[in-house]
Formats: C-alpha cells, sequence, structure tokens
C-alpha cells in the first residue's frame, strides 16, 4: 500500500495487508539496500505516511474502535502513541523537516480540511478553510509551504477515489 524513504534515505516504510491474519494493512520496515521486512505495528489497520526527521519514529493513520486517528510509534516497535482523538476520519499526516509539527487532514469539521498539530498532538490548527476536500500535505524542505490535493465538493469528505480529477495546490 503505502511505502516512505526515511529521512537519512537508508531504510523505507512500508504498509502492507499480506501476512496479517484479518486481510488488514500493517507496517513494516526494512533497509533500503533489502532485506527482511521487521513488523513494527501490531494493531490493524495501520497505514504509513512519514518519518519523524530523525528517524525515530513513524507516523501513521490507524483504523481503531471504528475511527481513523492519527499514531505513532518508535521504529523499533512498543506501544503506539495516539496524537488525534476527535471523531472524523483524520489521515495523511507528515513531519515537517524540523520535526516540530506534523501536517495532516481531518473531516472533522463535515469537510476533509488541512490541519497542522505539534509533534506530541498539542495545538491541532485548522489551516485550509475552502470548500474542497483537501488531502495529504507534504511540506516543502524550507518549511515555507506545503503542497497537497483537492478534491471538488462533490466528492465525499471522507473518500479519496482514485478515479477522481483533483486539483493540485500550494
Amino acid at each position: 500500500n503505502d511505502h516512505v524513504l526515511s529521512f537519512d534515505g537508508k531504510q523505507i516504510g512500508i504498509s502492507d495487508h499480506t501476512e496479517d491474519a484479518n486481510g488488514q494493512s500493517l507496517i513494516y520496515i526494512l533497509p533500503i539496500t533489502g532485506g527482511n521486512p521487521k513488523q513494527i505495528t501490531k494493531l490493524s489497520p495501520s497505514y504509513l505516511h512519514g518519518w519523524s526527521p530523525d528517524n525515530k519514529f513513524l507516523i501513521y493513520t490507524g483504523g481503531r474502535n471504528n475511527d481513523f486517528y492519527i499514531y505513532k510509534i518508535a521504529i523499533d516497535g512498543g506501544k503506539e502513541e495516539q496524537l488525534t482523538t476527535t471523531k472524523g476520519l483524520d489521515d495523511g499526516p507528515e513531519y515537517s523537516p524540523d520535526g516540530k509539527y506534523i501536517y495532516f487532514n481531518s473531516s472533522r469539521t463535515g469537510t476533509m480540511q488541512i490541519w497542522r498539530m505539534e509533534s506530541d498532538g498539542k495545538n491541532q490548527t485548522q489551516l485550509t478553510f475552502d470548500e474542497y476536500n483537501d488531502w495529504f500535505p507534504h511540506v516543502s524542505p524550507d518549511n515555507k509551504s506545503l503542497v497537497f490535493i483537492s478534491f471538488p465538493k462533490e466528492v465525499e469528505a471522507d473518500k479519496h477515489p482514485f478515479y477522481e480529477q483533483v486539483y493540485i495546490r500550494i
């Protein structure tokens, strides 16, 4: 499903559903040169979206208790830390290059919008306020802008179908 390089370029993280008994996605990491994947998350579904700039944590969307929230976990595995708790789909998390913030999209307001929170989950702040359904923010290397996709309002807020046209916005 998803695949993301570590900031140092030495590892790759992947979301994969082939090993889980329920057919749900789990997160694995492995060296960029290849090898056996190491399972990181125990709970599913877990959809990888990014690495922390210090390469110590993975950030992902996890489906738990019939809702989807943002989580982080150490690359050694262990207990996941839930960062968002508001009802609605939270998805697409990515660290800022300095590691201070996590950007994500959320449907908590009724439309999918771009949000930012501190790396510990505090101070969640809405950044976009438009009629589109905005998804998957990616932070520029200089930390000054975001690029994201926007679906027209006719597409349901919590859907991102591959066959719909989108706008790429900064």
